[in-house]
């Protein structure tokens, strides 16, 4: 029995700290309109993607809390944190707009990726 609680421990604790966002996925599929659902998952599993890309890249100059070290918190936190809150705006703006036309609804998606990227870059570098 204490293998399988030690088992069972050490997956949720591998899971929440490597993988924590991707309960962002079902959450985006069930929380959208169904026009939108295809591309509110794919919002969701580019930014996960490009988290751990900046993730990699600000980690290959060798500096793992970040350039200026002011926060002690780790760069994958950060962009939990970051790129949570542009998701969870993103979200509710496709939850409020369901009779968005589908380029608009594209062109808004891109907005709101790149302003989360920018964001996202500056609080890891920080």
């Amino acid at each position: 029995m204490d293998t399988l609680i030690g088992y069972l421990a050490r997956a949720i604790y591998v899971f929440t700290s490597g993988w924590l966002d991707v309960i962002w996925i079902p959450v985006a599929a069930l929380a959208v309109n169904a026009g939108q659902r295809l591309k509110a998952v794919a919002f969701v599993i580019l930014c996960m993607l490009v988290m751990r890309l900046q993730i990699e890249i600000v980690e290959s100059t060798g500096f793992r809390k970040g350039f200026t070290g002011l926060w002690d918190m780790s760069l994958y936190h950060r962009g939990l944190l970051t790129y949570g809150i542009f998701i969870t705006i993103y979200l509710l703006l496709s939850y409020f707009s369901p009779y968005t036309k589908g380029v608009i609804y594209l062109a808004a998606s891109i907005s709101i990726f790149f302003m989360a990227f920018l964001v996202s870059s500056i609080v890891m570098i920080i």
